[in-house]
């Protein structure tokens, strides 16, 4: 728990380096024997990434809990109250806090188990809005043409800025990587907030030709490897990562299936339908998508499935949910309430994989 200087402690480490005493350098120990080096008072997972520790992570603002660790000993401070956040009070009194929000104070011991994938350091990259595509939802099919190739994995995401603006907006690439080369153009779909300070510049116009920045790539959410069937569960532009997995996973594993739940409030809402039927039309026999609309008036013409997306998540899907690999994208009610619903049909923990979508800079 916090002390009186608002941060948390954990048992005394042993041998504390002059640096750390110093205030300048702390030493991050893990379990495993492994060590790395932190500025004093910057954040743990940042300071991870950068020195190319393959550290779990999604959101990076504290709403996925991805980065949930223990903390062994040593002492943090906070950014935001853990309390609030995805640790459950277990977790809390088994001192686990969240990387991406623990600015480190000292020396510290951590527990945390590391992403076995090659990681890709994220960077910073000039390029040029070359798509612009105004979908159904009030959506944006935003193409971005880069100056450099940029690697990136399934299901990460990335942070774009206008050029000459310090607002930073982040979106998950919507296309799968291409196993043959790094990609020169990428694309996000981009859900118009009216009060959103990227998304309403975004959607006032055509914006082809405008300069851009893009750093990333971020998150892990898309890395598991595992030849297995998948779940792909998407509310609104939840679906971009989604549409980069189910097509990653359906190249990667022939042996696999992958259904894909698409959530919308009304059927007019409904966007790249042509990128799901792409989908289908790689694998008939093995990829099925299911629309359902959740507000949709009975007196329309929508035959397909209506009420929320959890309410599809049962034995009708004939879907062994004790093997399954499960991705959930959307706002984070949607995807808290599938991960209960899920886990009680018997999906494995470490086979429910989240990224929650969270409006910022409203």
């Amino acid at each position: 728990m916090p002390d009186s200087n608002g941060e948390i402690r954990a048992a005394p480490m042993e041998e504390a380096g002059p640096e750390s005493r110093a205030g300048q350098v702390c030493r991050i120990r893990l379990r495993s024997g492994e060590t790395f080096p932190v500025a004093r008072n910057s954040l743990l997972l940042g300071s991870a990434l950068a020195q190319g520790v393959n550290y779990p992570h999604s959101c990076r603002v504290g709403t996925c809990g991805r980065c949930k660790t223990r903390l062994v000993s040593g002492r943090i401070s906070p950014r935001i109250d853990f309390a609030l956040s995805p640790l459950t009070n277990q977790e809390l009194k088994d001192g686990y806090i969240l990387a991406c929000q623990a600015k480190v104070r000292t020396d510290l011991e951590i527990d945390v188990k590391l992403i076995v994938h090659d990681v890709i350091l994220p960077r910073m990259i000039a390029g040029r809005i070359t798509g612009w595509e105004r979908l159904p939802g009030d959506v944006i099919d935003l193409r971005v043409t880069l100056e450099e190739s940029l690697h990136f994995a399934a299901g990460q995401y990335a942070a774009l800025a206008i050029s000459g603006s310090f607002v930073r907006r982040s979106f998950s690439f919507s296309d799968a990587p291409d196993p043959e080369a790094p990609a020169c153009e990428v694309g996000f779909l981009v859900k118009h907030l009216p009060d959103g300070q990227f998304s309403d510049w975004l959607a006032r116009e055509d914006r082809r030709g405008v300069p851009i920045w893009l750093e990333g790539p971020f998150g892990q959410m898309g890395l598991d490897d595992e030849p297995r069937d998948a779940l792909c569960v998407a509310g609104g532009t939840g679906l971009a990562p989604v549409l980069a997995i189910a097509a990653d996973r359906v190249r990667r594993f022939p042996g696999n299936r992958v259904t894909i739940i698409f959530g919308v409030r009304r059927a007019e809402r409904l966007f790249a339908l042509d990128r799901l039927q792409a989908l289908v039309d790689m694998a008939p026999d093995r990829v099925r998508v299911i629309p359902v609309v959740s507000d949709e008036p009975a007196q329309t013409a929508w035959s397909g499935a209506r009420g929320r997306v959890t309410d599809l998540l049962d034995s009708d899907l004939g879907i062994d949910f004790s093997e399954v690999s499960v991705f959930a994208c959307g706002a984070p009610p949607m995807v808290a309430e599938v991960e209960r619903r899920l886990l009680s049909l018997g999906v494995s923990a470490d086979r429910f994989h989240a990224d929650k979508f969270e409006p910022s800079g409203a």
